[in-house]
């Protein structure tokens, strides 16, 4: 077990145009894409919304992602 500050915040970024991150480490995770588009925004405020005002559905939609991502590897796989 390590010891940490609870104020403690860690910040990386990325030159990368578009650096792909598992859906297990961004439920984990608080990604920030500053290249996003208006849709992208729209996506991203819906989420936060979501998480606050019906946490359930948010998880939810968070499941779904996670299984679209997966069935999107079985099909690669099977191809």
């Amino acid at each position: 077990e390590v010891e940490y500050d609870t104020k403690f915040k860690l910040f990386l970024t990325s030159k990368l145009a578009n650096p792909h991150f598992s859906p297990e480490l961004c439920a984990q995770l608080t990604v920030i894409n500053f290249t996003v588009t208006i849709g992208g925004l729209e996506q991203q405020l819906l989420a936060r919304t979501l998480l606050h005002e019906r946490a359930e559905l948010e998880e939810q939609r968070q499941k779904l992602v996670e299984d679209v991502n997966a069935n999107q590897k079985i099909l690669k796989q099977l191809e």
